[in-house]
């Protein structure tokens, strides 16, 4: 058989029985798949199975494709990431399967290959054959048999023309031609006489409108391929079979080449319009890809990119749901394809990887931070450490979020510290507020007393007595802030009470700026600051002291100017008088 052959029988499944047999081979597992394509590569005839073993390999690599894509996901981490390791070895190894379906694959392409050798050879030695027929033909117009032993012989030429197989492709529509004329050289040439010349004639009209029939029927025949194929095949059988009479020869022809044309230009059409349909599939195709491509440009969040992967598998579905294309269109489709979805992948890939990257850093700040914040948690140092924690707690809000488990846990260690601090301080001024109350009804009772207070006339021992409240109020605490003026009232009772007692004006001002100090009753800040104010008023009294004096060294030795110099010395003496009260306020503060 020749290969011409084979490949038209390799294309006598329908349409119908193409796409069955889709739905059949596409349950079949990948091991189920390789076995169907070993028991098919055994056929004697390679190019008789040559269709289906193609079928079944593409069929295989999208199911193999799938089992990669899946075991990928798998490969993925918490993160999001692709386990490296495990790709590289993707890349380095391919499945079992795949290695025993290019063993088989490998074998039944050489077992092909040599099959095509041997039916090169067979259609070269039927050319030659056919060529000695030809001549054989030819030679029985010179021959002086009977006429009844030449038709004979001519007779048996013809059969052995029909029972030769093919011949080269290209030497096929030349050796016909030359076989066709020579048999028309035979009927005309030869003297034979009518009745034989007739009576084959006769079988030959008959066996031609048989042939015009079947072409005929060909018209009900849904599938193209198959209807192509028979129609070859009755051409080929037309091209064997011997003239008819003169008259009828152009109408017989004629008879079967419009039919011809028909189930052509039917088949044409059919193609056409198939080319027509292929070429808006291929249209709807690219635009998914496209869209496929946009998903990537548009994801910039794990959300994101999550909402794009269920898109982008849906897309991926919607894109086969189309179907095949021709041979042609649909490898470039399936390659377009596989380029946006890889596009897809790898950035997202990529954007994982930063992420785990941007994780890990947040993950060492966000560790940091609690750390600090569990260093403070028993901090008794309420206002400080408040500020210390309100400040780590914006830092924490200000960091990049992260859905991993360990910033999760460490989220929950910092909260845990914070909520530890903050119930201490509440616990603490809860029980400080309720001591203040009782202090303040304390210093109140004690404020009632002291403006019973009367002299007695002995002026060391009403002293003694008004410092023995002062001693006692500052040994009470502290008020409520909203009470805090009964410390006004008090110390301004006591002052009043010392001007009454007639203190000068130097022991006065001791006594007040006393009373003023007991009544920050240990406010460090407030201390502080009022050392600070003691000081600078010390150096700037200083300052005026020197410029007096320098002043004074320009007055000359007449009566105005030694009024003018009296006066100024004066002012010196009362500025080192006050500076003299300021170093004993500055001693009575550093005693505390």
């Amino acid at each position: 058989m020749t290969d011409n052959n084979t490949e038209t029988k390799s294309e006598s499944l329908s349409l119908i029985d193409i796409e069955l047999n889709n739905q059949l081979d596409a349950k079949l597992t990948i091991n189920e798949l390789v076995n169907k394509i070993k028991v098919l590569a055994e056929n004697q005839d390679p190019y008789l199975v040559s269709k289906e073993i193609e079928r079944l390999k593409s069929l295989f690599y999208l199911k193999l494709q799938k089992q990669e894509k899946f075991q990928t996901k798998k490969d993925v981490n918490i993160d999001g990431e692709k386990d490296t390791n495990n790709e590289l070895n993707q890349k380095k190894h391919i499945s079992p399967e795949e290695v025993l379906f290019k063993k088989i694959y490998a074998k039944y392409k050489k077992v092909k290959l040599e099959c095509r050798k041997q039916k090169e050879k067979e259609e070269k030695n039927n050319f030659i054959i056919k060529k000695n027929i030809i001549t054989d033909i030819y030679n029985l117009t010179k021959t002086k048999e009977s006429i009844k032993e030449t038709f004979k012989h001519f007779r048996i030429l013809q059969k052995k023309w029909k029972e030769t197989g093919y011949v080269p492709q290209t030497l096929k529509n030349e050796i016909w031609k030359s076989y066709h004329h020579h048999v028309e050289l035979f009927y005309d040439y030869i003297k034979i006489n009518n009745d034989l010349r007739d009576l084959d004639f006769k079988r030959n009209l008959e066996e031609k409108t048989k042939i015009c029939n079947k072409a005929e029927a060909l018209m009900n025949e849904k599938s193209f391929k198959k209807n192509h194929q028979i129609l070859q095949e009755l051409h080929e059988h037309w091209k064997n079979i011997g003239p008819v009479k003169k008259e009828l020869r152009e109408e017989i022809w004629q008879r079967f080449q419009n039919i011809s044309k028909i189930l052509n230009k039917k088949r044409n059409d059919y193609f056409i319009q198939q080319k027509k349909t292929d070429k808006e599939k291929l249209k709807n195709k690219v635009t998914i890809c496209k869209k496929i491509d946009n998903l990537s440009e548009i994801s910039s969040s794990y959300k994101g990119w999550e909402e794009a992967t269920f898109k982008c598998h849906d897309l991926e579905i919607e894109w086969k749901k189309i179907g095949r294309l021709n041979k042609a269109d649909n490898k470039n489709a399936w390659k377009r394809l596989r380029s946006s979805l890889n596009n897809f992948y790898t950035k997202k890939n990529a954007f994982y990887k930063q992420k785990k990257e941007e994780n890990k850093t947040v993950l060492e700040m966000k560790t940091h931070i609690c750390k600090e914040a569990e260093s403070l948690q028993n901090s008794t140092e309420w206002k400080t450490t408040t500020d210390q924690l309100i400040k780590l707690q914006k830092k924490w809000k200000n960091i990049s979020y992260s859905s991993n488990n360990k910033s999760n846990k460490i989220w929950i260690q910092f909260n845990e510290a914070c909520d530890t601090f903050f119930k201490r301080k509440k616990t603490y001024y809860k029980t400080k507020d309720k001591e203040q109350i009782i202090c303040f009804k304390e210093k109140k009772e004690l404020l009632n007393q002291l403006k019973t207070f009367k002299k007695t006339g002995n002026k060391a021992s009403d002293i003694k007595k008004l410092n023995e409240f002062r001693q006692k109020w500052t040994t009470l605490g502290y008020v409520p802030i909203k009470k805090r003026k009964i410390n006004d009232e008090f110390f301004s009772l006591i002052n009043n009470y010392f001007k009454e007692l007639g203190l000068n004006k130097k022991d006065l001002a001791i006594e007040e700026y006393l009373n003023k100090i007991k009544a920050l009753n240990g406010n460090n800040n407030s201390l502080k600051n009022e050392k600070q104010f003691l000081l600078n008023k010390i150096n700037n009294l200083k300052k005026d002291i020197t410029q007096y004096e320098n002043n004074m060294s320009f007055f000359t030795n007449n009566k105005g100017a030694e009024a003018f110099k009296t006066q100024v010395e004066d002012q010196i003496k009362e500025i080192k008088s006050e500076i003299e009260i300021l170093k004993q306020k500055l001693e009575i503060l550093n005693k505390g």
